[in-house]
């Protein structure tokens, strides 16, 4: 617990932090830059923000404890593991196979301090008196400094007294100034660094702020085990007059730097003017680079393709500074002007920079990547070559990737545009879902395409990369040199068929999916949820594919069969959306849209039209009803189907959605008003004209909300249709 209690007892700001040691994936999505060691060098987010702050502090806990381990690992001459060393220092278990008792001293000690030093906010009044006295455990560990011989546990002593006396405000300064001989030595220990904080924060909390936010700093050094709270506490220089006393304080032009490079990664910071200020006081100050490569690295968000917050970067201001700086390494800046000129789309300028930096670095990852993403943004064609030659750059520099896969994914967002470009649909399908296939995403032409694509010879490397990544998600099984489809690809071909309507193909598959059971009987017209009642699960799809299919063959006798026509009628609306099982038709069901617009229209016209037969041909009053209601619905269904609003989905422009107004007005009169003066609701009044003398008009004007607020309309509505 000594890496956490450590993180709660020192004075930071709490408004925070992204991932110190790696990208942080989910704010960014392509980054062709190396990791460098300094603080922050890899976080390009806000870093007040408390998400980034979070990460960061479960970074260094995680850091933190690994070093900690290591350390105990040396002191108990690696005699134990270190998840036996966990289990002693963290768990305090086992603690019976320690022999050394000033070992054994110090964890109990540590173990009765904790809880006054970490916030206990679901500690009882009870545990509370059960603490032991802190002022007896402060004199224990000064005391234990002192008299113990390992001069190791004299520092940790040190650590805790002081620790304990921050937090219980016991003079921690006296405390440091009388004990600080003991950071003397020569022994390299993260504690050092704990006390700095500490001391630091004891310093702030005193009123002396300048100086502790100036001890704060002395951690802002890559070698520093918690070089974050440098930062975090730089907030307390509000003022003009704190500036200059902080700067009054440097002892050095790096001291100096150093702060300017603090002062910088604040968001409303003026970055070229802190950039102007270091290379006043050094032109060659690592804090230089340090915060010109932040700045690069910000600007990696160009390559985003999803993101929706609006960033606008001065390259052209960074453009005419950097063109003005001259240091002995311009590695940075030279690599810096090569992206913002990139970014600008100068690519004479940047493609003469990047040149430059491969005749200096031609064995660097980091200019032989820019170079590949220069080469890619100036593509304007794509051809069989130009795919050969874009594998191979790219398989060169991916098998020295260490960061990410931007490399790898960035190409095929290129490639897909290029592809879109020259309207070759397919091949950018190929390149968008590069990484992962949906099967939602197929249509049956598609996956015909798809499965032709996989069997035959490949024309380009790249297209031989396609069908390699696409094996490897298992999409397709080889049986005698050729490809059938899984059993996932073949479950949702039978799901396509039968939103094609394309029973009997279907039901020949003979796919696995035949054998589940359909929650609701698709035959169903009922009025209660939208066909959802009754017995559930009592028929498979096999089943279900078995009875259509002998219904269809009925009506091809005796085309005015009632019941089959009201049946068909039915399985044709329950499989739309609108039906209770359009989870037959679909891998993926939405809530509020759907993507087969001509296929749902197919539906709900067959319905309407299977229904206007049963209707006709239809004796009895009651069915009769039954048969109006059905047909409303599907009206209803129509109306929605028709008046849709088109958008585009927000990852593939080429494939739209439709989202119905209904959902998002569900009971608002602007939707009925508008179903009626565009001449539905026919069979509303139809039923109120026809049948509300029926036990089913009673029943269903309890339970349909679609015809009370129907009903309820004050518009006038026109004459009914003559039947």
């Amino acid at each position: 617990m000594i890496f956490r209690i450590l993180i709660l007892a020192l004075f930071i700001k709490v408004s925070l932090l992204a991932c110190a040691d790696g990208w942080d994936y989910n704010q960014k999505e392509f980054i062709f830059l190396e990791n460098r060691d300094m603080p922050f060098s890899n976080i390009a987010e806000e870093i007040n923000s408390a998400n980034v702050y979070n990460t960061i502090v479960w970074a260094y806990e995680e850091k933190n404890k690994e070093e900690n381990l290591k350390e105990w690992k040396k002191e108990l001459k690696d005699v134990y593991s270190l998840e036996e060393i966990e289990e002693f220092v963290y768990k305090r278990e086992n603690l019976q196979n320690l022999k050394d008792k000033d070992i054994l001293d110090y964890i109990n000690l540590v173990k009765r301090q904790e809880k006054h030093v970490t916030y206990n906010y679901y500690m009882s009044d009870v545990e509370k008196r059960a603490l032991v006295d802190y002022k007896k455990l402060l004199d224990e560990a000064l005391n234990k400094i002192d008299t113990v011989n390992s001069s190791w546990l004299k520092l940790r002593y040190f650590y805790l007294a002081l620790r304990l006396a921050h937090y219980k405000k016991q003079e921690p300064l006296k405390i440091y100034e009388k004990y600080k001989y003991l950071l003397d030595s020569n022994d390299k220990t993260i504690v050092k660094d704990w006390i700095q904080g500490l001391y630091s924060g004891a310093l702030v909390k005193s009123g002396k702020v300048v100086e502790g936010v100036y001890e704060f700093s002395k951690l802002f050094s890559e070698d520093k085990i918690n070089s974050h709270l440098s930062y975090y506490n730089f907030f307390h220089i509000k003022t003009n007059e704190q500036w200059n006393e902080l700067l009054n304080l440097a002892k050095s032009n790096e001291e100096k730097t150093k702060f300017y490079a603090l002062r910088a990664l604040n968001e409303n910071s003026n970055v070229i003017e802190e950039l102007q200020n270091i290379y006043t006081l050094d032109k060659n100050s690592k804090w230089f680079d340090f915060t010109l490569y932040r700045e690069l690295l910000n600007t990696q968000h160009f390559f985003d393709q999803h993101s929706e917050y609006e960033r606008n970067f001065p390259y052209k201001k960074y453009i005419e500074f950097l063109n003005t700086i001259k240091k002995d390494d311009m590695y940075l800046v030279n690599l810096s002007l090569a992206y913002f000129n990139l970014y600008e789309k100068n690519f004479d300028e940047s493609t003469k920079i990047t040149n430059e930096l491969l005749k200096i670095y031609p064995n660097s990852h980091e200019v032989q990547t820019l170079s590949y993403i220069l080469y890619l943004e100036k593509l304007n064609t794509i051809d069989l070559k130009t795919e050969n030659d874009i594998y191979e750059k790219m398989s060169k520099l991916t098998k020295k990737e260490t960061n990410s896969t931007s490399i790898h994914d960035y190409t095929f967002v290129v490639l897909e545009k290029l592809y879109l470009k020259q309207n070759d649909k397919f091949n950018a399908f190929l390149a968008n879902h590069i990484n992962y296939l949906d099967y939602a995403v197929f249509d049956l032409a598609l996956l015909e395409k798809f499965r032709i694509f996989m069997e035959n010879p490949k024309d380009s490397k790249i297209k031989e990369h396609f069908a390699s990544k696409y094996s490897e998600q298992k999409l397709l099984n080889k049986e005698n040199g050729k490809f059938v489809l899984s059993k996932n690809l073949l479950n949702t071909k039978t799901k396509l068929l039968i939103n094609n309507l394309k029973f009997k193909e279907a039901l020949d598959l003979n796919a696995s999916i035949l054998n589940e059971k359909i929650q609701f009987n698709p035959f169903n017209g009922l009025i209660k949820g939208n066909n959802r009642s009754g017995k559930q699960d009592t028929m498979s799809i096999k089943e279900f594919l078995e009875k259509v299919i002998v219904i269809q063959n009925e009506l091809e006798k005796n085309p005015k069969s009632v019941m089959d026509n009201y049946l068909y009628a039915n399985a044709l609306y329950n499989l739309s959306y609108f039906g209770n099982s359009n989870i037959l038709t679909t891998v993926y069901r939405s809530v509020f849209s759907f993507s087969d617009y001509d296929l749902q229209k197919e539906k709900i016209d067959l319905s309407i039209k299977h229904f206007t037969t049963a209707l006709e041909e239809a004796k009895e009053k009651e069915f009769k009803a039954k048969i109006t209601y059905m047909l409303a619905k599907s009206e209803l269904a129509s109306y929605d189907i028709n008046y849709a609003s088109k958008t585009a989905d927000y990852y593939n422009k080429d494939f739209y959605r439709y989202d119905l107004e209904r959902f998002w007005y569900y009971g608002n009169e602007k939707v009925y008003n508008e179903y009626i003066k565009n001449n539905y609701g026919k069979y509303f009044d139809k039923l109120k004209d026809e049948f509300s003398d029926t036990n089913y008009y009673n029943e269903l004007i309890r339970e349909c909300a679609n015809l009370r607020i129907y009903q309820k309309q004050d518009i006038k509505k026109p004459k009914p249709a003559i039947y």
